[in-house]
Protein backbone atom coordinates (compact mmCIF):
# COMPACT_ATOMS: atom_id res chain seq x y z
CA UNK A 1 0.00 0.00 0.00
CA UNK A 2 1.41 3.70 -0.78
CA UNK A 3 -0.12 6.60 1.51
CA UNK A 4 -0.11 10.10 0.16
CA UNK A 5 -1.66 11.46 3.67
CA UNK A 6 -2.03 8.67 5.94
CA UNK A 7 -5.24 10.40 7.44
CA UNK A 8 -6.99 10.99 4.27
CA UNK A 9 -6.07 9.47 0.88
CA UNK A 10 -3.88 6.40 0.03
CA UNK A 11 -3.60 3.43 -3.02
CA UNK A 12 -3.60 -0.18 -2.61
CA UNK A 13 -2.62 -2.96 -4.69
CA UNK A 14 -5.88 -5.22 -5.79
CA UNK A 15 -4.92 -8.74 -7.01
CA UNK A 16 -3.94 -8.85 -10.10
CA UNK A 17 -1.83 -5.64 -9.37
CA UNK A 18 -4.06 -2.87 -10.31
CA UNK A 19 -3.83 0.31 -8.39
CA UNK A 20 -6.54 1.61 -7.14
CA UNK A 21 -7.25 5.49 -5.29
CA UNK A 22 -9.16 5.69 -2.13
CA UNK A 23 -10.09 8.35 0.58
CA UNK A 24 -11.00 8.59 3.90
CA UNK A 25 -13.08 10.70 6.42
CA UNK A 26 -14.71 10.49 9.52
CA UNK A 27 -14.90 7.99 12.72
CA UNK A 28 -16.68 5.68 14.04
CA UNK A 29 -17.86 2.18 12.41
CA UNK A 30 -15.97 1.77 9.21
CA UNK A 31 -18.27 2.04 6.15
CA UNK A 32 -16.82 1.77 2.21
CA UNK A 33 -18.94 3.49 -0.60
CA UNK A 34 -19.47 1.64 -3.52
CA UNK A 35 -20.03 4.29 -6.91
CA UNK A 36 -22.52 3.71 -9.57
CA UNK A 37 -21.12 3.15 -13.27
CA UNK A 38 -18.81 5.44 -15.04
CA UNK A 39 -18.02 7.74 -11.93
CA UNK A 40 -15.27 8.20 -9.69
CA UNK A 41 -14.70 10.00 -6.26
CA UNK A 42 -14.18 13.34 -8.15
CA UNK A 43 -17.44 12.50 -10.41
CA UNK A 44 -19.77 11.10 -8.81
CA UNK A 45 -23.57 11.94 -8.89
CA UNK A 46 -23.55 12.18 -4.61
CA UNK A 47 -20.65 14.24 -4.02
CA UNK A 48 -21.61 15.32 -0.51
CA UNK A 49 -22.77 11.90 0.65
CA UNK A 50 -18.75 10.92 2.40
CA UNK A 51 -19.33 14.17 4.05
CA UNK A 52 -22.73 13.25 5.18
CA UNK A 53 -22.11 9.90 6.03
CA UNK A 54 -19.02 10.88 8.04
CA UNK A 55 -21.12 12.03 10.97
CA UNK A 56 -21.70 8.68 12.27
CA UNK A 57 -18.93 6.31 10.29
CA UNK A 58 -15.46 6.21 8.91
CA UNK A 59 -15.71 6.39 5.38
CA UNK A 60 -13.45 4.67 3.00
CA UNK A 61 -14.21 5.58 -0.93
CA UNK A 62 -12.67 4.30 -3.64
CA UNK A 63 -12.24 4.98 -7.57
CA UNK A 64 -13.79 1.81 -9.22
CA UNK A 65 -11.06 -0.34 -11.28
CA UNK A 66 -11.02 2.32 -15.07
CA UNK A 67 -12.74 5.30 -13.22
CA UNK A 68 -10.97 8.00 -11.61
CA UNK A 69 -7.37 7.51 -10.72
CA UNK A 70 -7.40 3.88 -10.19
CA UNK A 71 -5.93 1.67 -12.53
CA UNK A 72 -7.82 -1.05 -14.96
CA UNK A 73 -6.36 -4.84 -16.04
CA UNK A 74 -7.35 -6.21 -19.04
CA UNK A 75 -9.91 -8.38 -19.65
CA UNK A 76 -12.39 -7.25 -17.50
CA UNK A 77 -14.07 -9.96 -15.01
CA UNK A 78 -16.57 -8.83 -12.10
CA UNK A 79 -14.57 -11.65 -9.71
CA UNK A 80 -11.66 -8.39 -9.92
CA UNK A 81 -13.84 -5.58 -8.21
CA UNK A 82 -14.91 -8.37 -5.48
CA UNK A 83 -10.52 -8.43 -5.16
CA UNK A 84 -10.83 -4.71 -4.92
CA UNK A 85 -13.70 -4.54 -2.53
CA UNK A 86 -12.02 -6.95 -0.15
CA UNK A 87 -8.93 -4.73 -0.98
CA UNK A 88 -10.35 -2.00 0.23
CA UNK A 89 -12.37 -3.51 2.59
CA UNK A 90 -9.11 -4.66 4.24
CA UNK A 91 -8.25 -1.01 5.36
CA UNK A 92 -10.16 -1.61 8.41
CA UNK A 93 -7.82 -4.16 9.52
CA UNK A 94 -9.91 -6.85 10.52
CA UNK A 95 -13.05 -4.22 11.64
CA UNK A 96 -16.75 -5.09 10.73
CA UNK A 97 -17.40 -3.08 6.85
CA UNK A 98 -20.72 -1.57 6.11
CA UNK A 99 -21.03 -1.21 2.43
CA UNK A 100 -22.75 1.22 0.94
CA UNK A 101 -23.58 0.72 -3.08
CA UNK A 102 -25.89 2.97 -4.95
CA UNK A 103 -27.52 1.97 -8.60
CA UNK A 104 -25.19 -0.57 -10.24
CA UNK A 105 -22.87 -0.53 -7.63
CA UNK A 106 -25.60 -1.55 -5.00
CA UNK A 107 -26.07 -4.50 -7.42
CA UNK A 108 -22.01 -4.88 -7.68
CA UNK A 109 -22.39 -5.38 -3.60
CA UNK A 110 -24.72 -8.08 -3.89
CA UNK A 111 -22.75 -9.93 -6.14
CA UNK A 112 -19.79 -9.54 -3.94
CA UNK A 113 -21.68 -10.50 -0.93
CA UNK A 114 -22.59 -13.68 -3.07
CA UNK A 115 -18.61 -14.51 -3.26
CA UNK A 116 -18.16 -14.04 0.19
CA UNK A 117 -16.21 -10.47 0.43
CA UNK A 118 -16.26 -10.27 4.27
CA UNK A 119 -18.94 -7.86 4.74
CA UNK A 120 -20.67 -7.47 8.00
CA UNK A 121 -23.78 -5.19 6.14
CA UNK A 122 -25.50 -3.54 2.88
CA UNK A 123 -26.53 -0.49 2.98
CA UNK A 124 -28.21 -0.18 -1.35
CA UNK A 125 -29.73 2.52 -3.04
CA UNK A 126 -31.94 1.47 -5.93
CA UNK A 127 -30.41 -1.59 -7.28
CA UNK A 128 -31.11 -2.09 -10.75
CA UNK A 129 -32.35 -5.75 -11.59
CA UNK A 130 -31.83 -7.45 -15.25
CA UNK A 131 -33.51 -10.42 -16.19
CA UNK A 132 -30.51 -12.85 -18.24
CA UNK A 133 -30.96 -12.46 -21.67
CA UNK A 134 -28.51 -14.85 -23.99
CA UNK A 135 -29.04 -12.71 -27.12
CA UNK A 136 -28.30 -9.70 -24.98
CA UNK A 137 -26.46 -7.58 -27.83
CA UNK A 138 -25.71 -4.31 -25.99
CA UNK A 139 -22.31 -4.62 -24.20
CA UNK A 140 -20.95 -4.91 -28.26
CA UNK A 141 -22.86 -2.31 -28.99
CA UNK A 142 -21.62 0.18 -25.59
CA UNK A 143 -17.77 -1.20 -26.82
CA UNK A 144 -18.53 -0.20 -30.52
CA UNK A 145 -20.37 3.92 -29.34
CA UNK A 146 -17.26 4.01 -27.13
CA UNK A 147 -14.52 3.37 -30.11
CA UNK A 148 -16.29 6.19 -31.81
CA UNK A 149 -17.22 8.41 -29.69
CA UNK A 150 -17.58 8.95 -25.77
CA UNK A 151 -20.22 11.87 -25.97
CA UNK A 152 -22.11 9.67 -27.93
CA UNK A 153 -21.55 6.64 -25.91
CA UNK A 154 -22.84 7.89 -22.40
CA UNK A 155 -25.75 9.51 -23.90
CA UNK A 156 -26.64 6.32 -25.27
CA UNK A 157 -26.27 4.67 -21.89
CA UNK A 158 -28.41 6.96 -20.32
CA UNK A 159 -31.39 7.42 -22.49
CA UNK A 160 -31.34 4.04 -23.56
CA UNK A 161 -29.91 1.42 -20.84
CA UNK A 162 -30.80 3.80 -17.57
CA UNK A 163 -34.01 5.19 -19.38
CA UNK A 164 -33.19 8.82 -17.74
CA UNK A 165 -36.17 10.67 -18.58
CA UNK A 166 -35.59 13.56 -20.23
CA UNK A 167 -36.55 16.38 -18.09
CA UNK A 168 -33.62 14.77 -15.86
CA UNK A 169 -31.59 15.20 -18.31
CA UNK A 170 -32.15 18.46 -19.45
CA UNK A 171 -30.93 19.33 -15.68
CA UNK A 172 -27.92 17.37 -16.37
CA UNK A 173 -24.63 19.53 -16.11
CA UNK A 174 -22.67 18.66 -19.81
CA UNK A 175 -19.93 15.90 -19.12
CA UNK A 176 -16.58 16.81 -18.04
CA UNK A 177 -13.59 15.16 -19.65
CA UNK A 178 -13.29 13.39 -16.67
CA UNK A 179 -16.76 11.66 -17.17
CA UNK A 180 -16.16 11.03 -21.05
CA UNK A 181 -12.97 8.84 -19.71
CA UNK A 182 -15.11 7.15 -17.01
CA UNK A 183 -17.52 5.98 -19.49
CA UNK A 184 -15.27 3.50 -20.83
CA UNK A 185 -16.35 1.29 -18.36
CA UNK A 186 -19.76 1.14 -18.50
CA UNK A 187 -19.28 -1.97 -20.43
CA UNK A 188 -18.31 -3.50 -17.11
CA UNK A 189 -22.18 -2.99 -15.76
CA UNK A 190 -23.11 -4.76 -18.93
CA UNK A 191 -21.03 -6.99 -18.18
CA UNK A 192 -22.16 -8.48 -14.49
CA UNK A 193 -25.38 -6.88 -14.42
CA UNK A 194 -28.09 -9.39 -17.06
CA UNK A 195 -29.14 -11.82 -14.66
CA UNK A 196 -29.22 -9.87 -11.82
CA UNK A 197 -32.64 -10.62 -10.45
CA UNK A 198 -34.44 -10.53 -7.20
CA UNK A 199 -34.52 -14.65 -7.14
CA UNK A 200 -31.01 -14.42 -7.83
CA UNK A 201 -30.09 -13.40 -4.61
CA UNK A 202 -32.81 -15.29 -2.74
CA UNK A 203 -29.85 -16.43 -0.54
CA UNK A 204 -28.45 -13.36 0.16
CA UNK A 205 -27.23 -14.08 3.76
CA UNK A 206 -25.68 -10.74 5.50
CA UNK A 207 -28.22 -8.08 7.10
CA UNK A 208 -29.25 -5.94 3.52
CA UNK A 209 -31.17 -2.32 3.73
CA UNK A 210 -32.52 -1.82 0.43
CA UNK A 211 -33.71 2.35 0.10
CA UNK A 212 -35.74 3.51 -2.78
CA UNK A 213 -37.09 7.17 -3.48
CA UNK A 214 -40.80 7.23 -3.42
CA UNK A 215 -40.40 9.52 -6.51
CA UNK A 216 -38.42 7.31 -8.40
CA UNK A 217 -39.05 4.71 -11.65
CA UNK A 218 -42.26 2.37 -11.11
CA UNK A 219 -40.01 -0.42 -12.16
CA UNK A 220 -37.49 0.72 -9.72
CA UNK A 221 -39.15 0.98 -6.79
CA UNK A 222 -40.86 -2.61 -7.90
CA UNK A 223 -37.50 -4.13 -7.68
CA UNK A 224 -36.57 -2.90 -4.25
CA UNK A 225 -39.57 -4.26 -2.66
CA UNK A 226 -39.81 -7.30 -4.47
CA UNK A 227 -35.77 -7.99 -3.27
CA UNK A 228 -37.21 -7.57 0.31
CA UNK A 229 -40.28 -10.13 -0.39
CA UNK A 230 -38.04 -12.63 -1.77
CA UNK A 231 -34.72 -12.26 0.37
CA UNK A 232 -35.69 -13.23 4.42
CA UNK A 233 -31.85 -10.91 4.82
CA UNK A 234 -33.55 -7.87 3.02
CA UNK A 235 -35.12 -5.03 4.07
CA UNK A 236 -36.59 -2.14 2.16
CA UNK A 237 -37.31 1.24 3.04
CA UNK A 238 -38.79 3.93 0.68
CA UNK A 239 -37.70 6.88 1.58
CA UNK A 240 -38.72 10.67 0.63
CA UNK A 241 -36.67 11.85 -3.02
CA UNK A 242 -36.72 11.97 -6.58
CA UNK A 243 -36.05 10.03 -9.08
CA UNK A 244 -33.33 7.71 -8.75
CA UNK A 245 -31.93 9.65 -5.90
CA UNK A 246 -32.66 10.50 -2.04
CA UNK A 247 -31.05 13.77 -0.19
CA UNK A 248 -27.39 12.93 1.57
CA UNK A 249 -29.01 13.53 5.12
CA UNK A 250 -32.17 11.46 4.49
CA UNK A 251 -29.61 8.66 3.39
CA UNK A 252 -27.01 9.18 5.92
CA UNK A 253 -29.49 8.82 8.59
CA UNK A 254 -31.08 5.84 7.30
CA UNK A 255 -28.02 3.93 7.30
CA UNK A 256 -26.72 4.98 10.69
CA UNK A 257 -30.09 3.93 11.94
CA UNK A 258 -29.64 0.67 10.16
CA UNK A 259 -26.31 -0.03 11.39
CA UNK A 260 -27.22 1.06 14.81
CA UNK A 261 -29.86 -1.34 15.36
CA UNK A 262 -26.94 -4.16 15.69
CA UNK A 263 -26.97 -7.88 14.60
Amino acid sequence: MTISDPTTHGTITSADGTQLAWSRTGSGPDLVMVHCVATSRAATPQPGLPTALAEHFTVWTYDRRGTGESGSTDPYAVEREFDDLAAIAGLAEGRPVTAYGFSSGATLLMLAAEAEVPLARLALLEPPLMPEDPGYAARAEAQRLIDEDLLSARQWFNTEIVGVPAEVLDEMPPPTAEDLENTRTIVHELTFLPGTTAERFADLRIPTLVIASDATDPGMLEGVELLAATAPSVTAQILPGEWHGVDDDTLATAIHEFVAVGP
